[in-house]
């Protein structure tokens, strides 16, 4: 009876403790529902999370090309210069695309931004910032892009009708030398629509005038640092640096005396011994003739011979959508002193603009039926003074059964007489008419 009794406690103290670890443990599809519940909340909470990252990015993980060296920030306006290059609204949002340093660069701006006044090429100066915008229809993607808050037009690639005076002198007071000084006055207003092809007609006369130009500090020993008021103000960079002959000799390709009259560019100081200078510039722009006229008054100083001369200049520009060649130029002396004329009835003269002339004189001439070889002496003048002589010879075919006379220029296969400068091209077939009727 004792054994029976003990057995049945044994057996009650057994179900006691079996039932308490059943109540505590839970079984193996409990535990895997709720794993699966665990799981599922923390992947309702990932997306959430990624999403307010996409709306809210950090400072620190902003950057935009128009500042490639700085950190950007959320609410912070920037400015920065650059070229327009055209519209881009084939999205949900407005944009354009500019130039920087060579890259192309997406812009965000409101339709109520009078964009539409730029033209490809203008050079622009924006105010913006950095903002964050949704995709239309979706709200989980976000743009982050700079936005144009606003801009002003500093150059224009459109020239308009125009007559204006860009350049003047008045005598103002200078505080670091205590007393009054006569200077070069450029007109502020203009330089902020000047289009391209005004700004290599006043680039090229520039060039070869005197400026108020002075060494940038301590003189660099290729003299690359000769800072000029003028080319300053067209934003040229220094006289004859890269960036001066590089724009204009881009925009005077078609003009082969420019082009020659560009390599001899020259370095001078407003202390050299002999030196010209502006006193006034004015300018007047044809939209329909597609001409630029500038008249311009020069006084020159050589300190050597204790003179001092002037003249006055009428340079006309032909320009087309991407270059401008110098059409005419006329020089009135207003000292009435000689200036460079014809040396004989078989020779001729072009004006080169600038104070620059080009005498033709025949030197030699050889004759083998209708063909004939002319040797010309030439000279360039600049502001009276010979600055270069060699010797150019071409060949004539005076064959009264072709149409026209055909010209070539010795040892240049590839010679064409249109891609002379129009007033050569003049000269030469006016030179031959004569030279084959003879």
């Amino acid at each position: 009876m004792k054994n029976k009794l003990r057995s049945f406690i044994l057996l009650t103290i057994s179900l006691c403790f079996c039932l308490s670890a059943c109540k505590d443990t839970p079984t193996t599809l409990e535990k895997t529902a709720s794993d699966t519940e665990l799981k599922s909340e923390k992947k309702k909470e990932e997306p959430i999370k990624s999403q307010l990252e996409k709306k809210t990015p950090t400072s620190s993980k902003l950057s935009s090309a128009l500042k490639p060296n700085e950190r950007i920030e959320f609410g912070k306006m920037y400015t920065d210069t650059v070229n327009f290059i055209r519209f881009d609204d084939n999205s949900d949002y407005w944009y354009f695309l500019v130039q920087k340093n060579k890259d192309p660069i997406q812009i965000m701006y409101h339709a109520d931004i009078p964009i539409n006044e730029l033209i490809k090429g203008d050079k622009i100066l924006i105010e913006w910032e950095m903002k964050s915008l949704q995709e239309a229809g979706d709200e989980n993607i976000t743009y982050v892009k700079p936005y144009l808050v606003s801009f002003k037009k500093i150059t224009s690639t459109k020239p308009s009708d125009k007559n204006i005076k860009v350049l003047w002198r008045e005598t103002l007071y200078d505080e670091s030398l205590k007393t009054d000084v006569n200077t070069i006055v450029l007109n502020k207003d203009y330089q902020k629509s000047i289009a391209k092809p005004e700004r290599a007609a006043l680039g090229y006369v520039a060039t070869f005038i005197g400026n108020e130009c002075e060494w940038d500090g301590k003189t660099n020993e290729n003299r690359s640092n000769l800072k000029c008021k003028l080319l300053s103000y067209l934003d040229l960079g220094y006289q004859c640096s890269d960036k001066h002959l590089n724009f204009l000799k881009k925009s005077f390709s078609k003009d082969t005396v420019a082009l020659k009259k560009l390599k001899r560019c020259r370095t001078i100081p407003n202390t050299a011994t002999v030196q010209s200078t502006f006193n006034t510039i004015s300018m007047k722009t044809n939209t329909k003739e597609q001409t630029i006229l500038i008249n311009y008054e020069v006084t020159v100083i050589n300190m050597r011979e204790d003179n001092v001369s002037s003249y006055t200049k009428i340079d006309t520009f032909k320009y087309d959508q991407d270059q401008i060649i110098l059409l005419n130029s006329e020089k009135i002396d207003n000292n009435s002193s000689a200036n460079v004329t014809d040396k004989n009835n078989n020779s001729f003269v072009i004006s080169c603009g600038s104070g620059c002339a080009m005498t033709y004189s025949e030197s030699k001439i050889v004759s083998e039926n209708n063909v004939k070889e002319v040797t010309f002496k030439v000279e360039m003048y600049i502001n009276e003074k010979l600055s270069e002589k060699y010797d150019q010879t071409y060949i004539f075919n005076c064959d009264a059964s072709n149409e026209g006379i055909q010209l070539q220029l010795k040892g240049d296969t590839n010679y064409k007489i249109e891609d002379e400068h129009p007033e050569i091209q003049e000269k030469l077939k006016s030179y031959i008419s004569k030279l084959c009727n003879q």
